[in-house]
């Protein structure tokens, strides 16, 4: 990425442990952020956004305002990477999905899978997409 002039921003959650300082070591610029604020980027400048390990902790009006927020910095054909978000297997069709739906995003690739770590009668699934923000 250095090589091609790309600039790689990415936020973390420190929660014991010195994730800025890794991602900062590494030539990436971190950003400290919660789910409930605002991405410090105008409208539209984005090419891609990558989250990972999100899940049913985040409420659904908070995962809302973040989604809305990331197809705010997406340039039209932008992509999202939602990438392994995980909840119980009632959420995903009943909560998870109209929320994506009402964002506006078009799915280019969806998988969906049982989370088995912690046990098969716990219904969890992992879900992990390329969503793409529409040209107009």
């Amino acid at each position: 990425m250095r090589e091609r002039n790309v600039t790689v921003v990415t936020t973390t959650l420190d929660m014991d442990a010195p994730f800025s300082r890794f991602v900062a070591s590494r030539g990436l610029v971190p950003l400290h952020l919660t789910l409930t604020q605002r991405l410090p980027f105008a409208d539209g400048v984005l090419d891609i956004v990558h989250t990972m390990q999100l899940s049913n902790w985040v409420p659904g009006g908070v995962l809302e305002f973040a989604l809305f927020d990331v197809y705010r910095v997406l340039r039209p054909g932008g992509v999202f990477w939602l990438d392994h978000f995980f909840c119980l297997g009632p959420q995903l069709n009943g909560t998870y999905v109209p929320i994506l739906d009402r964002v506006g995003f078009r799915r280019l690739r969806w998988k969906a899978s049982r989370k088995l770590d912690l046990g098969a009668e716990r219904n969890e699934r992992y879900v992990s997409a390329l969503l793409e923000k529409p040209m107009t």
